[in-house]
């Protein structure tokens, strides 16, 4: 492993290896990728010493400004945030990457919006460990920043990025990627239901930080691998209403905002915690969160057990039948997600294998999917398959859905 002191860096500097922030869990920098202005200005922001990786300097080729600089509109947005968020953490713009999803051909982790999203995760994982230290930074310019930014690259770009949550690519970031991708699913939901842009980025914002309380809690009761003791599931569900506290006073967050924290664990039926809430009682943006919290717990692996597929989850959630969530809000999910929610992985009739990449109001079990592997065993890598609408092939249909392992050596 190399440690390198942040004042050593320098434009234009490449290696061969992610390069990661001095805890050596959030990437400050993708592999063979130019550091470019706002990655500087990013480590002057946080005082970060030093940055890690176990990689090697690349040499360096002709310098393109443009590439280590940013474009134009990014210099501005640079500026702006300079001016506007009291040093917000920066991140690099995804503002002219619209329809990347129909024309990127490469690489997952080369893709601009997975690496805009790997970075999104990293800035959430530094505010965090602020949270923990006590930081006296400006915790809720941060959040405000990465926010805005999170709802830029899901405006333009929501299909694709939704399918980063399923493909298992990123690197688990705990509570940081946890607070992302929830706040992807709520923006679905939010869009899907009408809201106006104004309350969808409320509804974001509340999304990140609905687990702020859990900063708050022992490493260990977090941790615990084993089924937790009444008292320790006691302490655990106050994360609750002290993280409604702590976004108050220190993210001197909206009421809409808190109640999303304080009420994400109340259940429809009235089965949740803290109060006890059902129904209506329970605030528009706290049921649509219930929901996206639940999908993001069940994809997810945990220390005491292993994840869902997403369409086992989605499963779950169809079934559930307004016990624990809100009939109109699991009706948007599916109604945006699908059965088989986008990054799914798929087996079709004809024995090939593919990718969900959009889903279907009309006809859920029926999405667009981009083929991974053709009947014939022919390998499409790099996003290179074709695209195919499912809705209008009456002999080509899903059999099931696929674990990511099931396609372990079919690409070697």
């Amino acid at each position: 492993m190399n440690k390198i002191n942040s004042d050593l860096l320098e434009l234009g500097m490449k290696f061969s290896a992610p390069v990661f922030f001095d805890d050596g869990k959030h990437m400050f920098l993708a592999e063979k990728k130019p550091i470019r202005k706002f990655h500087l200005e990013t480590l002057q922001r946080w005082h970060i010493p030093y940055v890690i990786t176990y990689g090697r300097l690349l040499p360096k080729a002709s310098i393109d400004l443009d590439e280590l600089l940013g474009s134009p509109e990014e210099l501005e947005e640079l500026e702006t945030e300079e001016t506007t968020s009291s040093g917000a953490y920066a991140i690099s713009s995804s503002e002219d990457e619209d329809d990347l999803s129909e024309t990127y051909v490469g690489p997952i982790d080369e893709n601009p919006l997975f690496i805009n999203y790997c970075e999104l995760i990293s800035a959430m994982g530094m505010v965090i460990e602020s949270i923990r230290a006590n930081s006296s930074a400006d915790i809720a310019q941060y959040i405000e920043s990465i926010s805005e930014q999170l709802y830029k690259l899901i405006e333009k770009n929501a299909s694709f990025v939704t399918g980063f949550l399923l493909m298992g690519e990123a690197k688990k970031h705990d509570f940081a990627q946890a607070a992302i991708d929830s706040a992807i699913l709520t923006y679905l939901i939010s869009k899907k239901m009408g809201l106006s842009p104004k309350k969808i980025k409320l509804f974001v914002t509340g999304a990140l930080v609905h687990d702020i309380g859990m900063f708050l809690l022992p490493e260990s009761l977090i941790t615990k691998k084993t089924s937790l003791l009444p008292e320790e599931f006691s302490k655990l569900k106050m994360h609750t209403i002290e993280g409604a506290r702590l976004a108050s006073s220190l993210l001197h967050s909206p009421t809409e905002v808190t109640n999303m924290i304080s009420q994400h664990h109340e259940r429809w039926n009235g089965e949740g915690y803290p109060r006890g809430l059902k129904g209506d009682e329970i605030s528009l943006g706290a049921t649509i969160l219930a929901v996206t919290d639940a999908f993001e717990a069940m994809i997810t692996e945990k220390a005491y057990r292993t994840s869902m597929l997403g369409y086992e989850a989605m499963k779950v959630l169809i079934s559930d039948n307004g016990r624990h969530f809100s009939p109109e809000i699991v009706r948007a999910f599916i109604q945006c997600m699908g059965v088989y929610p986008i990054g799914s992985l798929v087996l079709l009739s004809d024995s090939s294998i593919a990718r969900v990449v959009q889903g279907n109001d009309a006809s859920p079990l029926r999405p667009d999917i981009r083929i991974l592997v053709s009947a014939s065993g022919e390998k499409f890598l790099n996003n290179t398959g074709a695209v195919l609408k499912l809705e209008g092939m009456r002999k080509l249909f899903i059999v099931r859905a696929l674990d990511s392992k099931d396609l372990h050596g079919k690409f070697d």
